[in-house]
C-alpha cells in the first residue's frame, strides 16, 4: 500500500486519536466528539490546555505532550489556532488529521486554507476538511463526528456538505439503511473525491459508494478514479449546483466551482457513475446494489394490485427496462399456481387474495426462467382480508434464491413498515412506491450494462 493510501488507512483504522478542542462543555463540538468516541476500541487523548480531564480522561495541553503515538488528530478549535496545532501534529508524527473548523475558502479565506495545507504536506499529514463534520467507520465503531451514530451497512457515503450529510444520516437511521463509512469532505483542501474513491475501490466493507457533490477540483482525475471504482463497485452521484442560483450558492458554501452540468453528465457517463436526481434516488440506487448484476433488461412485475403494476411498467420503460410478455411455458406454469382470474401476461396480477403460497411459488418460477433478468414484486399490504400482513414478505424471503435481482415495493405506509424491514434485513431492497422500485432497477441495469461493455 502506498503512503497516500496508508495515511487513509490510519484515518479509518487508527489505534489512537487526539481530540484537539475536547471539552466538558456540552455546548461545544469537542464535547460531542469525545462522547461519540466512547465505543471506539483504541485510545482517545483529549487535548485542551484549559482542562485537566475531559469525560474523566486526562487532558493534554498540546498534541506534543501526549506520551504515546497518535495516528489521527481531530481538530475542533477556532481557525486562528489550527496552523500551530498541525505543526504540533507534524512534530508528534501524526499521519492523518480532520479539520472540523470552518472559516476558510468557503467564505473566501483561501490564504489561511492554503497555509494549513502547506504545513500538513510538509510533515506528510493527509487532511480532511476544513469545514467538515468529520468521518465515521462502522467497521470499527469509529464515529469521529459530532453527529449521531449511523447504522452499519455496506454503503460508503461521501458528502461535500456536512449539514446535508448529517440530514441523510438521520434519514437513513429512521429508514434502517446502513453505511460502511461516512466522510464529510468539506472544502477538500487536501483529500478529495479522487482520494476517497481510490481508497474505497479496495475497501471490502463497502459494496457501493454514494456521493453528494457540489464540484470537483480535477475533472480528468475524477473520471479516472470513478471509472476504476465503478468497475469494482457502483458509484452513485447527486450533483447539485445545476441552476444559476444553485451554482452561486455552491461557490459560497464550500468554495467549489459547480461547472457546466452537461460536462458532468458526460463525465459520469464516461466513468460509469449513476446520476441521481435527488436524495431519495441517491439512496434508492445505493440500496439496490446489494443485488447481483443483471444479464439483460427484461423485468417481470408481480403485483397483487393492478394499478401499481401499471405504474411500475411505465417507469420501467422510461428508464430503459423491458416489460415483455412472458414466455408461453412460464405463463402456463403461473396459471397452475394462481387463481383462474389472475393475469399472467406481465405485469402478473395475482389479485388481492394471493397469499404466501402464490408468491412463494411464483418467485421460484420466475427466477428459474432464463428470460427473466430481474423481478419487481409489488404488494399492497392487505388489511381487508384474512391474509396476514407480513405473509408476502416471508414468502419472498423464503422463495428467493439470490440468483436473480429482486426488488420489492410494499405499499400502505406504516402498515407496510414491518414487511419492508423484514425483506431489507434479508438483503432484498424495499421501496415505498412502484416508481422508486422501478427506477432503482433501472440504475442496476445501467451499471450492469456499463460493466459488461467495459
Amino acid at each position: 500500500m502506498n503512503q497516500r493510501k496508508d495515511s487513509l488507512e490510519t484515518m479509518f483504522y487508527p489505534r489512537s486519536i487526539a481530540v484537539v478542542g475536547a471539552s466538558n462543555n456540552p455546548k461545544k463540538i469537542g464535547h460531542e466528539i469525545v462522547k461519540n468516541l466512547r465505543r471506539f476500541k483504541g485510545t482517545v487523548y483529549p487535548v485542551n490546555p484549559r482542562e485537566k480531564k475531559v469525560g474523566g480522561v486526562r487532558s493534554y495541553p498540546t498534541v506534543r505532550d501526549i506520551e504515546g503515538p497518535v495516528d489521527l488528530a481531530l481538530i475542533a478549535i477556532p481557525s486562528a489556532g489550527v496552523r500551530d496545532v498541525l505543526e504540533h501534529c507534524g512534530e508528534k508524527g501524526v499521519r492523518s488529521a480532520v479539520v472540523i473548523t470552518a472559516g476558510y475558502s468557503e467564505i473566501g479565506n483561501k490564504g489561511p486554507e492554503q497555509d494549513i495545507v502547506k504545513v500538513a504536506r510538509s510533515y506528510g499529514i493527509r487532511l480532511i476538511g476544513p469545514n467538515t463534520v468529520g468521518i465515521a467507520n462502522n467497521d470499527n465503531a469509529l464515529n469521529a463526528t459530532f453527529l449521531m451514530d449511523s447504522k452499519q451497512g455496506h454503503i460508503a457515503f461521501l458528502s461535500q456538505s456536512g449539514a446535508l450529510g448529517a440530514a441523510i444520516i438521520y434519514k437513513t437511521v429512521y429508514e434502517h439503511l446502513g453505511f460502511s463509512k461516512f466522510v464529510s469532505l468539506g472544502n477538500m483542501a487536501d483529500i478529495d473525491f479522487c482520494d476517497m474513491l481510490n481508497y474505497l475501490e479496495h475497501d471490502n466493507a463497502t459494496k457501493s459508494v454514494a456521493l453528494y457533490m457540489e464540484g470537483v477540483k480535477d475533472g480528468k482525475s475524477f473520471i479516472e478514479s470513478a471509472r476504476r471504482c465503478s468497475l469494482k463497485k457502483p458509484v452513485i452521484a447527486l450533483k447539485s449546483g445545476i441552476s444559476g442560483a444553485g451554482a452561486r450558492a455552491t461557490a459560497s458554501h464550500t468554495g467549489s466551482l459547480a461547472g457546466n452540468d452537461r460536462i458532468y453528465d458526460a463525465a459520469f457517463a464516461q466513468a460509469g457513475v449513476i446520476r441521481a436526481p435527488n436524495i431519495d434516488r441517491l439512496l434508492d440506487a445505493a440500496k439496490v446494489f446489494s443485488q447481483p448484476r443483471m444479464d439483460g433488461n427484461n423485468v417481470a412485475i408481480i403485483t397483487n394490485a393492478g394499478g401499481p403494476g401499471i405504474l411500475a411498467a411505465d417507469e420501467c420503460e422510461r428508464v430503459g427496462l423491458a416489460v415483455s410478455e412472458l414466455p408461453n411455458a412460464l405463463q402456463e406454469k403461473l396459471r397452475a399456481l394462481l387463481p383462474s382470474y389472475a393475469s399472467v401476461k406481465n405485469p402478473i396480477d395475482t389479485i388481492a387474495q394471493a397469499g404466501h403460497r402464490e408468491y412463494f411459488e411464483s418467485i421460484k418460477a420466475l427466477q428459474c426462467d432464463k428470460s427473466i433478468d430481474a423481478i419487481l414484486a409489488i404488494i399492497v399490504v392487505p388489511t381487508f382480508t384474512n391474509i396476514g400482513m407480513n405473509i408476502h414478505a416471508r414468502a419472498l424471503i423464503e422463495g428467493w434464491d439470490a440468483s436473480t435481482p429482486l426488488v420489492t415495493c410494499f405499499m400502505s405506509g406504516e402498515v407496510a413498515e414491518t414487511s419492508m424491514r423484514l425483506v431489507d434485513a434479508h438483503g432484498i431492497p424495499s421501496y415505498p412506491t412502484p416508481e422508486r422500485a422501478a427506477w432503482a432497477l433501472g440504475a442496476l441495469w445501467k451499471h450492469s450494462r456499463w460493466c459488461n461493455e467495459h
